[in-house]
């Protein structure tokens, strides 16, 4: 790959290299689900682990990730003898990405909260006092603006993605190189992405867009066939403690989905353009 990312020839061959390793990623995404409906059902079962099943949440999905990554680089028959040290190096860089990106957003949603509060909310603050603790007022009053102000409220969520897509579009080398470099890397990739960023976007809107759609489609129809309504988180939330069966297989199933279409790809994808963008000297070293 030249240093003009590709993008249609990008997203081609992430979706070459998920159809070389097809048996692969369904076997991984099979265990990867099944694991984190355990991690689920302990969280479940006992809230109060809530926080370490999260994090062990991460992992599963961090050394699902390294999997479908190794595979992409040395090929599926290598990720056995690297899995281990790829899963917890993934697991890492993700983890500083993450944080990273949680103090630019909280950093920016500070001023975008008071504009939206001195603008399309100005009129509804009265009713937010009024409200005061009451928290089924407040829900209402909310729900109200939201069904009154649909515009104000996209505009704000739509700048908030963008600045989010562009960021980790530019870190978006870190699980690769991370694998590929036996170490964990973060910020060092953020120049290797240097005036790439934009074509990069419009390869993952190209090729994760329409597996969005698609594992939101499954999602929700997976829910219909359960019985509950996934586009309504109370009743979402209802469903896993009247009946954690139903809420179990919903979530299994729907983690699969994800897994193997929507990770598979953007691990692909990371891969190609690790492949292209890393410096000659990120090259020899892991050679």
């Amino acid at each position: 790959m030249s240093n003009e990312v590709p993008i249609q020839g990008s997203v081609g061959a992430a979706l070459a290299g998920v159809r070389a390793n097809l048996g692969f990623i369904a076997i991984v995404s099979l265990i990867g689900a099944a694991v984190l409906t355990l991690i689920a059902a302990a969280s479940l079962s006992t809230p109060l682990l809530s926080i370490f099943t999260s994090v062990g949440a991460t992992i599963a999905r961090a050394f699902v990730y390294a999997a479908f990554v190794g595979a992409a680089l040395s090929g599926a028959a290598s990720v056995r003898g690297r899995i281990g040290n790829d899963g917890w190096r993934v697991w890492a860089a993700m983890a500083v990405v993450g944080f990273f990106m949680c103090i630019v957003m909280f950093v920016l949603a500070i001023p975008g909260m008071i504009a939206l509060v001195a603008g399309p909310m100005a009129a509804y603050v009265p009713d937010l006092e009024r409200a005061g603790s009451d928290n089924a007022a407040v829900l209402e009053v909310m729900t109200r603006f939201v069904q009154e102000q649909p515009l104000a409220l996209l505009s704000f969520a739509l700048f908030y993605f963008v600045v989010w897509l562009l960021l980790t579009s530019r870190l978006y080398l870190a699980a690769p190189a991370s694998a590929d470099q036996g170490r964990i890397l973060t910020f060092e990739t953020w120049a290797w992405t240097k005036g790439s960023t934009l074509r990069i976007v419009a390869a993952r809107v190209l090729l994760l867009g329409p597996a969005w759609v698609l594992v939101g489609a499954i999602d929700m129809l997976t829910g219909r066939v359960l019985g509950f309504d996934t586009f309504d988180p109370m009743v979402a939330a209802g469903i896993a403690q009247s009946n954690p069966p139903i809420f179990l297989a919903y979530a299994f199933v729907t983690t699969f989905v994800t897994l193997f279409v929507y990770a598979s790809l953007e691990a692909g994808l990371s891969t190609y353009l690790y492949r292209g963008l890393k410096p000659a000297a990120a090259q020899q070293s892991a050679a």
